[in-house]
């Protein structure tokens, strides 16, 4: 016997690849764009001190490497962990870079106006 549980996990897991498009949509582009285009506005800050510590130490260019290599790790993850649990592994990247995305809009809009 099916639960409704089941068939919402199934429903997940069936769009997958789609959760994986919004990690690399919004964690990985939408969360750069928005960073750069914040820290050209001399009136905004990086707020996470290991990315502070990052950028001041070695530049905005390290901004891509660094979130590659964390999307990486992610899906070394997901590939490691057993299904239905590795499902929050590209939803969860998709929906922590869409809130980033849609917060560091809001700064930026919040700066200019």
């Amino acid at each position: 016997m099916q639960t409704s549980s089941d068939t919402a996990i199934d429903i997940l897991g069936e769009q997958t690849t789609l959760w994986w498009y919004g990690a690399v949509v919004f964690f990985l582009v939408g969360d750069i764009v928005t960073t750069l285009v914040g820290l050209q506005l001399h009136t905004i800050v990086e707020a996470s001190p290991v990315a502070a510590w990052l950028i001041n130490a070695h530049g905005l260019p390290l901004i891509l490497p660094v979130k590659v290599v964390v999307v990486g790790g992610f899906y070394g993850m997901y590939r490691a962990v057993p299904y239905p649990h590795s499902i929050g592994v590209p939803l969860g990247l998709c929906a922590l870079g869409f809130v980033v995305t849609v917060w560091n809009g809001a700064v930026i809009v919040a700066a200019v106006a």
